[in-house]
């Protein structure tokens, strides 16, 4: 079956949390019972949202409990008849006629809507936020398919242009080399080891520019809308293979410490050491060379707990320190997750 689109994952989203009518809800089944990326999908959701249902039950703030009742009870005195109308049935008589509602019968109705959005708004947002990173797990899982794949067809080796080693690795201004680390990345989609949409996390803010060329016309994602990945830095004489250790990070999502507009430019100075493809859910989704994916808060998250953002021979305290665009892994298990 082909790859599961963005709309079909968010169908199984909205299937595990019941947001689904009954026609909808069966289409979603007869989609898993036809799909193990579907069901693969559905398990992942799973045990992503498992420690939700341990969060305790929310309850009122009693400050905000006691000066709601405070001011129900100031409307009670000050307000006496003021009211608004509502429709009731009179005892004597059987036409309907207006009843009144009390002004402390109306905020304590106002006073419980906002205590019951006050609740839902966060527990929604976190659920959203997610349901996003497990889709950008998803879609790192699928570019490693790709990635095995590809290695498997190339005698263990991972993507990598030839011609790489030893250049820039980082477009800078308009004289600079054209090609990024990403041009090692986009051999998946030239040779067609994965379709382009999977390298867009779905967390990301900006909206992605078309893919207006053909993919075999290029050699590089033309813009960086259209890719929000970072891959192991090729560039250098040290590439990790099949046969590198399990727990080295190949792909992360985006790299931090580089300042990233129209054009790629250098780092003036690290920033922050979490992915900003994920917002204020710090952390980032990191594939290994075991085909798995987890999230990690930490830029440590590499080999012996690797820094997944920069070469090993970078001090990791020199935090006014610049990439200049040829730095490159320092090992065999260093993982330098470039631009």
């Amino acid at each position: 079956m082909t790859e599961l689109s963005v709309q079909q994952r968010q169908q199984i989203t909205d299937y595990h949390l019941g947001l689904l009518d009954e026609p909808e809800a069966a289409e979603v089944e007869r989609l898993l019972a036809e799909s193990s990326q579907a069901r693969d999908f559905l398990q992942r959701l799973e045990q992503v949202l498992e420690p939700l249902k341990s969060l305790p039950e929310p309850k009122a703030p009693d400050l905000l409990v006691s000066l709601t009742l405070a001011r129900v009870n100031s409307a009670a005195s000050l307000q006496g008849g003021s009211s608004l109308k509502l429709v009731s049935q009179d005892r004597d008589s059987a036409p309907l006629r207006p009843r009144l509602l009390r002004w402390p019968e109306l905020i304590t109705i106002a006073a419980s809507i906002a205590l019951l959005v006050g609740f839902l708004v966060p527990v929604v947002r976190q659920w959203r936020q997610l349901s996003l990173r497990e889709s950008c797990a998803y879609q790192q899982a699928s570019i490693g398919a790709g990635l095995r794949s590809y290695a498997g067809d190339h005698g263990g080796n991972l993507p990598r242009l030839p011609d790489n080693e030893g250049k820039a690795w980082m477009r800078i201004g308009r004289v600079s080399p054209k090609r990024t680390d990403t041009s090692n990345l986009y051999i998946l989609v030239k040779n067609g080891y994965a379709k382009p949409e999977v390298f867009i996390c779905p967390a990301v803010k900006h909206s992605p520019e078309s893919l207006r060329y053909s993919t075999a016309a290029l050699t590089d994602f033309p813009t960086e809308s259209l890719v929000s990945y970072s891959y192991q830095n090729m560039f250098g004489p040290y590439r990790p293979t099949l046969s590198s250790p399990p727990g080295v990070a190949i792909l992360a999502d985006r790299n931090p410490l580089l300042l990233l507009g129209p054009r790629p430019s250098v780092a003036s100075a690290f920033l922050r050491w979490t992915s900003p493809n994920h917002g204020s859910d710090q952390g980032q989704n990191v594939l290994r060379l075991n085909w798995s994916v987890d999230w990690s808060k930490t830029a440590a998250a590499g080999f012996r707990g690797d820094n997944i953002w920069q070469p090993a021979d970078l001090s990791s305290s020199a935090r006014t320190a610049a990439l200049l665009g040829r730095e490159v892994p320092a090992s065999p298990e260093d993982s330098f997750l470039g631009p």
